[in-house]
């Protein structure tokens, strides 16, 4: 855990709002620590450059806003998001998350109110997505990240060369799928679409062989999947 939006009741979120906290020293830990010898084994170097903390601040931030924001209740009577669309709900909604928390860095850098390379903020986020996948894709995080790269693939926000294994960012590519996926999503929940969430979450919540091949490399390369805080009056010394 890096980030927490509370709570996750609609009715209190509507009524009351919600509240934000960023873990500052996990977060750091994990951009060192994992992230950033990810993208040493992943992604193109002339593109490694991109990869900043800063970024994968913002990125995360923005994720936990976008959970505070969008569509709680159906918009044809078929009730809240999370009772249409049932066991595919918390999928659907990081999803959500992450790509309105993409599209927000995205139209505040355009108005001048977020500094730095959008880049930054586009490769960090696709070198996020490996970080995170590691964790499995049973759980609602790792459909979504799944639904996300699979997406990105298919609209060719990325490359792989077969010769060096390194992805590389079309960031033209990655914007306009930035807004497909977000516009898909929200449609999804606002329609409470079950069953087309659940054909979206089959056909691309899965992690197929060449990523798995590549998420194996990690492993192989020591690359900790997270990392653990030791913590206790013992190790404060008192």
């Amino acid at each position: 855990t890096i980030a927490i939006n509370l709570p996750n009741d609609e009715e209190v979120q509507l009524a009351k709002g919600t509240r934000r906290l960023q873990l500052k020293n996990a977060m750091r830990a994990k951009f060192e620590k994992i992230l950033v010898p990810i993208s040493k084994e992943l992604i193109d170097p002339s593109q490694q450059g991109h990869i900043t903390f800063d970024a994968f601040f913002a990125n995360t931030m923005f994720h936990e806003v976008a959970h505070g924001l969008g569509i709680k209740n159906t918009i044809n009577g078929k009730g809240t998001v999370r009772k249409a669309l049932k066991e595919h709900a918390s999928a659907l909604e990081e999803g959500k998350a992450d790509m309105l928390g993409l599209y927000m860095i995205n139209q505040l850098h355009k108005q001048g109110e977020i500094d730095g390379d959008l880049k930054d903020y586009y490769v960090t986020f696709m070198t996020s997505i490996f970080r995170s996948v590691r964790f499995g894709a049973s759980s609602a995080h790792g459909k979504a990240n799944m639904i996300r790269f699979n997406y990105f693939d298919e609209m060719g926000a990325f490359t792989r060369d077969p010769e060096t294994g390194y992805y590389k960012v079309d960031f033209e590519n990655l914007e306009k799928a930035m807004n497909a996926l977000s516009e898909l999503i929200l449609t999804l929940q606002g329609d409470g679409n079950y069953e087309a969430v659940a054909e979206l979450v089959q056909d691309k919540g899965v992690i197929k062989d060449q990523l798995r091949a590549d998420l194996n490399m990690l492993a192989e390369e020591g690359i900790p999947v997270d990392v653990v805080f030791n913590q206790g009056a013992n190790v404060l010394g008192i």
